[in-house]
């Protein structure tokens, strides 16, 4: 029972892998939200597929079962950030921190989320907090260098360029520019759900944690309005 278990996740994993979203669907139907891995993925590919009412149904009801569990919460505050309800999205990423503050990726998550939306001091800390906890993530040092950038503290932006370019080369660590690469900012018309073109993948499998890395991925192509 145990094997045929561990083959049916393996299986929902090489399907989400190769962004067959819809199989995943398919692979879960009949099956009853009970199981952490089952609200996940559901939640995950619905989201995926722009889907993302339904996704936050399903990751909401994971939330009833499993009320502190921040890889549902981090999930469903993408779900809000999609839905352009930036005050929940916020929300699910502070109880994320909340019940996993130990965990750098949690901040790194909430610091990007802060800068986008305006809040340049949160991201900070959340970018700094983030470094505290690991300091070999070329992709947090990037972001930081930019908001000391943006700061006028042009030597502590080097700084952290640096580490991210050092960290990079050892790591192949991807960086991008957020203000020419980033989304545009939120708009009056929040309550659009962003179009599926325009966003790459935010997200890739829960168990790998070298592509836990890319959530917060943007597509580079999609240049800021402002």
């Amino acid at each position: 029972m145990k094997k045929d278990l561990e083959a049916f996740w393996k299986q929902a994993n090489n399907l989400f892998n190769q962004k067959d979203y819809e199989g995943v669907l398919r692979l879960l139907s009949g099956i009853k939200d009970e199981d952490l891995g089952v609200f996940l993925f559901r939640g995950m590919s619905l989201s995926r597929l722009n889907r993302q009412e339904e996704a936050l149904v399903v990751l909401t009801r994971g939330l009833d079962a499993f009320p502190e569990n921040p890889e549902l919460l981090a999930e469903r505050a993408v779900v809000f950030l999609h839905m352009g309800k930036k005050s929940l999205c916020i929300l699910d990423l502070d109880k994320a921190v909340e019940v996993d503050r130990n965990n750098a990726y949690r901040y790194a998550s909430r610091g990007f989320v802060r800068e986008k939306l305006g809040d340049v001091e949160g991201a900070a800390f959340d970018y700094e907090k983030a470094l505290e906890l690991d300091p070999s993530d070329a992709i947090t040092h990037n972001n930081l260098g930019m908001i000391f950038e943006k700061k006028g503290r042009p030597q502590q932006a080097n700084h952290h360029f640096k580490w991210a370019d050092t960290l990079q080369g050892l790591n192949g660590a991807e960086i991008w520019n957020n203000e020419q690469d980033g989304p545009a900012s939120p708009t009056a018309e929040e309550n659009q759900p962003m179009p599926l073109p325009w966003w790459k993948e935010m997200w890739r499998p829960i168990t790998e944690k070298k592509e836990r890395q890319a959530f917060w991925r943007w597509v580079k192509t999609r240049k800021s309005s402002n």
